[in-house]
């Protein structure tokens, strides 16, 4: 629980308030740099395991500290959704850590401080059976490289499907315009006006975007040491098997078509 300190004879006092979390501290007069200096240096030693990028800030307002929570912290903390977790990643690539080339998430303190967060959320894509979560994706995304889509299921947009019952790897159907005579039909002219393909049906192609790391990513991958299972897997299934065949399997895995019945709850 924060506590008010103010001390005006001892800048010790403003320094215990700025590490017991205290969000403004009153100095004894508005030219008291020692007192200033205590704060900062308190609310800093909060913060030492945490990057640079994600640090709350000391504004001063005449003779009143205040601490101003980081914004970009705030939204990693309260993410709900991999939506949400997406457009996070994004914001965060564009700003300037020191990441190898020029991306944010690019550098170890970041990515391991956004680990836990990420990770928290499951991932949805088009694997109806999907098991991995945002931090997963990400690690995948990096494994791209210069090639033209990363390996595997690609995530989809949340609020394209809002509302929308599930029926296949991209396939929605709507329960507002479901009917027996609809489905019937439907069977028939292979038109069923209840049916969404996220893909081509929707205005933003339903695939949401991570980052192009593109060879940067992938060099990273490497430094820190993270291996690319689905790699592996594919290499011991084409590698097992004649090249020709073995590969037409694999792709088979990534492509089929899956169509089992389940209600989605997607709160956004």
């Amino acid at each position: 629980m924060a506590i008010s300190f103010k001390d005006k004879i001892d800048p010790r006092g403003a320094y215990i308030a700025g590490s017991s979390g205290s969000p403004t501290y009153a100095l004894s007069s508005e030219l008291s740099p020692n007192e200033a200096s205590a704060f900062i240096s308190g609310v800093q030693s909060t913060q030492q395991n945490v990057p640079q990028v994600f640090q709350d800030t000391v504004q001063q307002e005449g003779s009143n500290l205040q601490v101003t929570k980081n914004p970009l912290r705030e939204q990693l903390e309260n993410l709900q959704n991999q939506d949400q977790a997406i457009d996070f990643i994004n914001t965060l690539n564009q700003i300037d850590t020191g990441g190898t080339s020029g991306m944010g998430i690019l550098q170890p303190e970041v990515l391991g401080f956004i680990k836990e967060p990420l990770a928290a959320i499951g991932a949805f894509t088009t694997d109806p059976t999907e098991n991995r979560n945002v931090y997963q994706l990400l690690i995948n995304k990096m494994f791209q490289g210069d090639r033209p889509q990363m390996s595997g299921a690609m995530p989809l947009r949340l609020e394209d499907v809002q509302g929308l019952n599930r029926i296949g790897r991209t396939l929605f159907s709507d329960p507002n315009k479901t009917s027996f005579f609809g489905d019937v039909k439907g069977l028939f002219t292979g038109n069923n006006p209840a049916v969404i393909d996220i893909l081509t049906d929707t205005v933003g192609g339903g695939i949401t975007e991570l980052p192009e790391f593109g060879q940067a990513g992938l060099d990273f991958t490497k430094q820190q040491g993270f291996k690319d299972y689905g790699q592996i897997i594919q290499n011991l299934i084409t590698g097992a098997t004649p090249l020709k065949y073995g590969k037409l399997f694999f792709d088979k895995i990534l492509d089929e078509e899956e169509t089992p019945d389940e209600t989605l709850n997607l709160d956004i």
